[in-house]
C-alpha cells in the first residue's frame, strides 16, 4: 500500500460564531450590571427637596441646600433690630429668609462688623453659606 493512499483524517473540530463564545460567562456579569445600574439610579436621583421655612420665619438650617431640621426665629418672637444669636451647635450651613422683611447675617455671635455679613431680602434663600452664621438682625424695613 501506498502512503499516499492511507491518510488519516483527523475528527472535524466544530466552530462556533465569534459572538456566541464565552457566552456563558457573560450573561452572570450582564445580569451584574443591569442589577447595579438599577441601584445606581436610586443613589443618583438628585438632592432630597428642602425642609420648606414657613412664612414669617428666619430658618437656619445645619446641612447645605437647606437640609436637615432648621432652627427657626419667628418675626413674631424675635425682636426687630436686635442682634439674636443663632445656636451654636450645630453649625449653619444655609438659611432661608421667609420673615417678609430684611435679615442681616452677621459672622460674629454679637453683630460686630469687623467680621463677615451680609443683607438678605425676604424671600432669599442662601443653600450654602460662604461664612458660619451665628447672629441675625431683623430689619424692619
Amino acid at each position: 500500500m501506498s502512503a499516499a493512499a492511507t491518510t488519516i483524517s483527523e475528527p472535524r473540530r466544530r466552530t462556533r460564531p465569534l459572538w456566541t463564545r464565552g457566552r456563558s460567562a457573560l450573561i452572570p456579569l450582564l445580569a451584574l450590571g443591569i442589577a447595579l445600574g438599577g441601584l445606581g439610579g436610586a443613589a443618583n436621583a438628585g438632592p432630597a427637596t428642602p425642609v420648606p421655612c414657613q412664612d414669617g420665619a428666619f430658618c437656619a438650617y445645619p446641612h447645605v441646600e437647606l437640609q436637615g431640621e432648621p432652627h427657626r426665629a419667628e418675626l413674631r418672637a424675635t425682636a426687630v433690630e436686635e442682634c439674636v444669636a443663632l445656636p451654636a451647635e450645630p453649625e449653619v450651613k444655609s438659611f432661608a429668609n421667609q420673615t417678609g422683611k430684611p435679615v442681616t447675617v452677621y459672622q460674629d455671635p454679637d453683630c460686630d462688623t469687623h467680621a463677615d455679613f451680609a443683607t438678605y431680602p425676604s424671600g432669599s434663600h442662601a443653600p450654602r453659606s460662604d461664612y458660619v452664621p451665628r447672629a441675625i438682625k431683623i430689619w424692619s424695613r
